[in-house]
């Protein structure tokens, strides 16, 4: 007879452009399917470190809106073993965040952990249907639609006025790394989506749809597993 642990996870992508409201879009899903305790991974803390390279050369190659900016094969594994429901660790060798683990001013913040498996699995971010393999792993992707202006702004104030970033510094990088890449590598992505959900605003609709359709997925792969 099956148990419950072997039905597998439901697994939902959230991509949209920078500044879509990716983040917290999940985090609103997360809270209302909160008993579920799922897991919620950001393609951001995947992104390499290029310590391969030197400093005059780091900035010349790095990127964060190319698909080369992140590990893929460690964020396919890692959502593959959760949907077999075996824990993984994080940060990831490789990464940048795995990097600032050991800076012992934040070492504390980015040490690493262990995630442990969960009946839903998100997983969000501005790249992650351009993988192949891991829209292979998703049982529901969702685009997050947000007029470009409107995207900028956030953006701008995000860096600027929450983060204290410099405004000039962030402008130039939004020209150099978002600007080209975008109509690239993410605005096509919108073509693998289930789901294009308008996102300027809060938008309830959409998110109470998507709870039920979760729920709805995690108590039929339970009655399965019963059988």
């Amino acid at each position: 007879m099956k148990t419950q642990q072997h039905f597998t996870p439901t697994t939902l992508g959230i991509m949209g452009g920078s500044a879509s409201g990716k983040t917290t879009f999940a985090a609103l899903l997360a809270e209302q399917l909160a008993d579920c305790t799922p897991v919620v991974l950001n393609q951001d803390a995947y992104f390499r470190d290029w310590a391969e390279y030197s400093p005059e050369e780091r900035e010349k190659v790095i990127t964060a809106n190319h698909p080369d900016a992140v590990l893929w094969d460690a964020l396919v594994e890692d959502i593959a073993k959760l949907r077999r429901r075996e824990a993984i660790a994080v940060p990831t060798p490789g990464t940048r965040a795995a990097q600032r683990s050991h800076t012992p001013a934040q070492n504390l913040a980015h040490a690493p952990t262990v995630v442990q498996p969960s009946d839903v699995v998100i997983v969000e971010g501005h790249l992650i249907f351009w993988s192949a393999a891991l829209r292979d792993l998703m049982d529901i992707k969702v685009f997050l639609d947000v007029d470009a202006h409107e995207r900028v702004l956030r953006r701008m104030l995000r860096d600027v006025a929450q983060r204290g970033g410099d405004l000039e510094w962030a402008i130039n990088w939004y020209r150099r790394d978002v600007l080209p890449n975008f109509p690239i590598y993410t605005e096509p992505c919108k073509q693998y989506a289930d789901l294009v959900v308008p996102f300027h605003h809060e938008n309830p609709v959409a998110l109470q749809m998507l709870v039920a359709g979760i729920r709805a997925r995690i108590e039929e792969g339970r009655a399965a597993a019963r059988v």
